[in-house]
Formats: structure tokens, C-alpha cells, sequence
């Protein structure tokens, strides 16, 4: 519209892309894609003088995906509507047993609605709840003898609807048993399953102030000097004392295997011997990890007073990322792979306006 008002006939040389583009775009680069080009953003800040190798402030933090409170119950019923639309799927083209599938998959919604709605008192729940995991028990063995006897086929939304249902019955597997140790002890199991699309997300115990657990995907922060970050998923379940070698591999996997920053800076929950003395027979001269109880610093008191503002300067850009601004958390992704790739594009806008920042100020 406005080239025609401007009367500006030449041709575009460029098409600026609609939504439906853009989220192409976005899918087709992925976790791996804008990794990548955040490392160059982050090595083009080193060059132009606005980052510095010299120290490497970590920490961790937790995505939260914005899922509802994450009660098994209501967990089966998420892996029943996933085998249900695969079910369906495989119904429209013909395969014999979809239908029988399709009816076990709504006896377990019949089921979790009854448990949710009339089920009372704790006695009450419980026999419930053991009744959908019953249910579900029956829809996973179906669901299972259902692909096996498709096997393999060429057919692109047949073959789409036997991955869904084997991804299923394998999560099944392994949320089933905890379902059942919970139901017996009363106890929540170790690596907890959230949901069943986002098959990584774990209730991770962070023990904060009014906050005890949180729920979602872990994620390791490296921040350069000068407000630069780079970062990637760990282990729901990792120690946090082997998180500064796993920083100073990272570092190393952008900035090459001999890069050793001088200072390496975390918190009280990396004070262990083994990340210590490997730090050190890498060659960080300045080990900045600040030490539990009364232990004594290992750095000298100038040092220390840099170690701990950096560490309040990375938890400033954690906080930045957990804004609305880059919505690093919060996010409707529904998959592992949507969600480390929204955080992956999170990192990488911060940079980006950082690199902005610098530049125009330069």
C-alpha cells in the first residue's frame, strides 16, 4: 500500500515475510540452528572488543513451560489424547484395530473426568486414580499391539501415528511405576515426568523462598564479561557441583579447545573438590566459587568482591530472560525440541540487542 501511494514502481528486492513465514523460518532453524548463529553473535562481540574471555560467570536456571499443575491424573489423560489422535489418524486410512484403540483411549478420559469431578475425599481419590491407571495400563497394550501390527510403512501420516503411539507407550512405562510408588509412599519419584509432550521436563527441587520445586527443563547460563550469554539443557537430575566443568566445556566448545577463561565464577552449589581441582588442572588460575559454610575463599578478597558481582550480574540476565521481553519461559511449546528452541531464540535476541546496544554506543 504504501509503494502505490509513493508511486515507487521499481521491484522489490526483498519481500518482508508474513507470520506463517517467519514460523517456518523459526521451526526449520530449531534448537541447533540458533545455537549456531548465537555463537557467531557472541565471537563477533569477543572481536569487536564488547565481550571478554577472561571470565565466565554460570548458573543455573529452570524453563518453565506454561502447563498446568502437573497431577498424574491429569498426565494420563494428556498421554490419552496423544493416542487418541494417532489412533484416529490411523482409523481415516484404513487400519484394522484403530476403532478398538479409540474406545480404550476414551474409557481413561471417561475415567480421569469421573476422578476429577466425583471422586472425594482422599480414600476416595486414590481408588480413583488407581482405576485410570488401570485403564491406562490396558490402552498402552493395545495401543502398543496397534503399531506392531502396522509396522513400518512408507505412508507418511501412518508412519507419523506409529512413532506418537510408540513415544507413548514408552513414557507410559516409565510414569506408570512412579505413579505407583507415589500412590504406595506417598513420596514423589525421583525425575518425575511432567508431560507427555514435553518428555524432558522434570520437577526439579530448587528450594527457593516460597518455592520449593519448580517445573520444567534445566538449563546451564554462561555469561561472558560484558553481558553476553550462550547456554544449554542439562540433565533434570544433574549435580550441580560438576556444573562449572560442564560451563568450562561449553566455553571451550565455542571459543576452542585451548580457550581457558582466567576466572571462572559460581555459586555456593559448585563448592566441590572434584570441580575445584578440575578447574584447576584446566588452568583457571582464578577459581571464583563461592565456598559453603565458613570455608575459606580460594581467591584473594579483590577477587572476590568481582566474583560476587558477576554472579549478581548473572542472575540480572537469568531475570532478563524470564521476562516478557524474551519470554525464555512461560512459552505455549508442547515438545522438547519447541521448547530448548524457544530458549535457544531467547539467548539469542538478549544478544542481539546487546550487540545493538554496543555498536550504537561505539
Amino acid at each position: 500500500v504504501a509503494r502505490l501511494f509513493l508511486e515507487i514502481r521499481e521491484p522489490l528486492q526483498f519481500q518482508v515475510r508474513d507470520h506463517s513465514s517467519i514460523a517456518r523460518a523459526q521451526a526449520a532453524l530449531g534448537e541447533k540452528g540458533y545455537q549456531e548463529v548465537n555463537q557467531l553473535i557472541v565471537k563477533q562481540a569477543v572481536r569487536f572488543g564488547f565481550a571478554k574471555l577472561e571470565t565466565l560467570s554460570s548458573d543455573t536456571t529452570v524453563q518453565e513451560p506454561s502447563i498446568g499443575y502437573p497431577h498424574e491424573a491429569g498426565i494420563l489423560r494428556g498421554v490419552a489424547q496423544r493416542i487418541e489422535r494417532a489412533a484416529q489418524k490411523l482409523a481415516k486410512k484404513g487400519i484394522e484395530g484403530s476403532a478398538q484403540v479409540v474406545g480404550k483411549t476414551k474409557e481413561v478420559l471417561k475415567k480421569v473426568k469421573h476422578y476429577y469431578l466425583f471422586a472425594k475425599g482422599e480414600e476416595g481419590k486414590e481408588q480413583a486414580l488407581r482405576e485410570v491407571v488401570r485403564q491406562s495400563e490396558e490402552m498402552l497394550a493395545a495401543a502398543q499391539e496397534l503399531a506392531a501390527q502396522v509396522g513400518s510403512k512408507k505412508d507418511q501420516v501412518i508412519a507419523s501415528a506409529v512413532k506418537k503411539i510408540e513415544a507413548m507407550k514408552k513414557f507410559g512405562e516409565e510414569l506408570i511405576p512412579q505413579i505407583e510408588y507415589w500412590l504406595e509412599t506417598g513420596k514423589v519419584a525421583v525425575g518425575k515426568l511432567l508431560h507427555p509432550g514435553i518428555t524432558e521436563a522434570r520437577a526439579i527441587v530448587k528450594n527457593k523462598s516460597g518455592k520449593k520445586s519448580e517445573f520444567g527443563v534445566k538449563w546451564l547460563i554462561n555469561r561472558l564479561w560484558g553481558g553476553y550469554v550462550f547456554g544449554e539443557v542439562v540433565a533434570g537430575h544433574s549435580s550441580e557441583g560438576a556444573m562449572p566443568l560442564v560451563a568450562l566445556a561449553a566455553y571451550r566448545k565455542i571459543f576452542g579447545e585451548e580457550a581457558t577463561p582466567e576466572m571462572m565464577v559460581y555459586d555456593r552449589g559448585g563448592d566441590e573438590i572434584k570441580a575445584r581441582d578440575g578447574l584447576e588442572k584446566e588452568g583457571v588460575k582464578k577459581i571464583g566459587i563461592q565456598p559453603k559454610g565458613k570455608k575459606p575463599w580460594s581467591i584473594v578478597e579483590a577477587d572476590q568482591a568481582e566474583a560476587m558481582s558477576h554472579r549478581g550480574q548473572t542472575e540480572g540476565v537469568i531475570g532478563s530472560l524470564k521476562s516478557k521481553k524474551y519470554e525464555f519461559q512461560q512459552g505455549r511449546q508442547r515438545s522438547n525440541e519447541s521448547l530448548k528452541a524457544a530458549g535457544q531464540r531467547s539467548i539469542l535476541g538478549l544478544n542481539l540487542n546487546n550487540l545493538v546496544r554496543d555498536l550504537s554506543g561505539k
